[in-house]
């Protein structure tokens, strides 16, 4: 039997006219899932051809590549400023992950438990396994968690991120090293975290922390996007107009394990005011009075919010078990916001996640950790993964007349559905 990499390096060397399995697949136009699992699975990564196209430009998906990743084509390496309580370096922003989005803007999350990190793992896996106490040390001193357990915030990560880029499984190495994705996932996110050294970009723009001075959203916008090929970068003010995120965009050429990160613009609107956007330094704490203008941050919720699951422009709401009921008394909702970003809905029969059909549910099954929702409390939307829009499972349903229950799903991209709707938590 051939071997993946013959294969491939047979493929560079045919003409590029012939209309072989190969060639489909490589560019874009759809060979079917088995060609592509045969020519570019089983450590097809470690050598992908030169012409892959960029993510997210093809035209038919590829599946099960190991040089093309699909659907989570484009990764936004994130940074967090943390001025109160103070967390890194007073001169840089803290790495806070690597994440792979959908071409569409959705995501995937927690997507192979299989893959999944234990506590106390990494220091063994990165310094005793793979003699990288370099970079140990460089995660100790800039992927902080605000809480202090660093260790946390980075398993958090590889579950939720780490196990959804496709191009990292260990069926992509050839051979496989036990953990060498998870040294991978790692390495790569603390490479490009480095190459993109957010502090510098504003100092050299004369923007600096300061308790007094302010900036407009056209300086921060500009001291970024000129170190970014002149693209726009998303950056997150919160609630105080304190600067606190920077989100940068990219695509990917090939396997993730070659780090070819191509810029790209933000898919997203900076929520921060054209004007009077504070950056505080590390350190500085806020006065006694919550109201000062110096931005005191909020308090953090005991409990969550509690209130009722609506659909707008329909009767009912959803009942504890996650479904929607047209009849009788709404259930209690309580939203909780999670560690390290996003929300945990819960009802009285436990917290609310997905069925292996999609279905929301809630039940005492479903780990709060592993789902994760959004909740806009401008709009009291409720979404999941980026998405907003859900649908009925009508085929689903049980009962009949006024009792009567219908499963909801989420409306991902290419879904139809004759009756979308949000979920307003009121």
């Amino acid at each position: 039997m051939l071997s993946t990499k013959f294969l491939i390096s047979l493929s560079l060397l045919l003409p590029s006219t012939l209309s072989s399995p190969i060639f489909s697949i490589f560019s874009g136009f759809g060979a079917s899932e088995p060609e592509q699992d045969i020519f570019l699975n089983g450590g097809a990564g470690d050598s992908c051809p030169i012409d892959i196209p960029l993510t997210c430009s093809n035209s038919t998906p590829i599946y099960n590549s190991c040089c093309f990743e699909s659907p989570g084509g484009i990764f936004l390496q994130t940074q967090f400023w943390d001025y109160y309580p103070p967390i890194g370096p007073n001169d840089s922003f803290t790495l806070h992950g690597l994440w792979p989005d959908n071409c569409d803007g959705s995501y995937e999350q927690f997507c192979d438990d299989e893959l999944n990190l234990k506590p106390r793992e990494i220091k063994s896996i990165l310094v005793d396994q793979f003699k990288d106490d370099e970079l140990y040390k460089k995660m100790v001193l800039n992927w902080k968690n605000f809480n202090g357990d660093d260790e946390n915030l980075w398993i958090h990560e590889f579950n939720k991120h780490g196990t959804c880029i496709k191009t990292l499984r260990p069926t992509c190495y050839y051979p496989y090293v036990k953990n060498q994705n998870i040294y991978d996932f790692y390495k790569i996110s603390m490479n490009i975290y480095e190459k993109l050294p957010t502090f510098k970009f504003l100092e050299q723009a004369g923007i600096v922390p300061s308790e007094t001075k302010t900036y407009t959203k056209k300086e921060i916008n500009d001291a970024l996007s000129s170190n970014f090929d002149d693209l726009q970068v998303y950056f997150k003010c919160n609630r105080y107009q304190v600067l606190q995120e920077i989100w940068y965009y990219h695509y990917l050429k090939g396997s993730i394990k070659q780090e070819e990160f191509q810029p790209i613009s933000s898919l997203l609107n900076s929520n921060c005011p054209e004007e009077g956007i504070k950056f505080l330094p590390k350190g500085w704490k806020p006065t006694p009075n919550p109201g000062n203008p110096g931005g005191s941050p909020p308090s953090k919720p005991i409990g969550g919010d509690r209130g009722y699951i609506k659909l707008p422009n329909h009767a009912g709401c959803i009942i504890s078990n996650g479904q929607w009921y047209q009849y009788g008394t709404c259930a209690t909702f309580t939203i909780v916001k999670s560690q390290f970003g996003g929300y945990n809905l819960k009802s009285s029969k436990g917290y609310c996640g997905f069925d292996k059909e999609g279905q929301l549910s809630c039940g005492s099954f479903y780990q709060p950790s592993k789902f994760q929702f959004q909740y806009d409390k401008e709009t009291t939307e409720i979404s999941y993964g980026g998405l907003s829009k859900w649908c009925f499972n009508n085929e689903n349903s049980h009962g009949h007349g006024k009792f009567q229950q219908i499963p909801i799903k989420l409306i991902g991209k290419g879904d139809t559905c004759d009756d979308p709707f949000s979920l307003k938590f009121t």
